[in-house]
């Protein structure tokens, strides 16, 4: 867990350690949630806890990644919320908070892009295409 706390940094704005990985203010404290799956860490800094998926859309989700993953890969194929909720086995609204969820984050990352690198809509398309590709391989 050392590795890992060594390229987050604290996510509190007011901070001294705000976006600043690397300088060994971040802390492992313990694992938790259903199954232990999510990891705590403390910022010495600002003596405050967060969780790894903080900003994330994943961030007090209470599915299963693994869960999380196979609701968007149905959806991604062309399934229905309802197919998608069958095939899954979870309710029918908890896809939907899901696809909300990505929807929303990806929506930010598509604002980022598009106002701080000047990118024209139909490069960033291409662009998430490009991304889509290499992941196949």
């Amino acid at each position: 867990m050392r590795e890992k706390a060594a390229h987050l940094s604290c996510p509190f704005e007011d901070c001294e350690g705000y976006k600043k990985p690397g300088n060994g203010d971040i802390i492992f404290i313990r694992k938790y949630g259903k199954g232990e799956t999510q990891n705590l860490f403390k910022c010495m800094k600002c003596r405050r806890t967060f969780s790894e998926r903080r900003g994330t859309p994943l961030f007090e989700c209470h599915l299963e990644e693994e869960k999380v993953y196979q609701i968007l890969k149905c959806v991604g194929e062309g399934n229905s919320l309802r197919a998608t909720a069958r095939i899954v086995g979870v309710n029918k609204d908890t896809v939907g908070s899901i696809v909300k969820r990505f929807g929303n984050h990806m929506e930010k990352v598509t604002d980022h892009l598009m106002h701080d690198y000047h990118l024209e809509e139909c490069q960033l398309d291409e662009l998430w295409g490009f991304i889509k590709k290499k992941r196949r391989t």
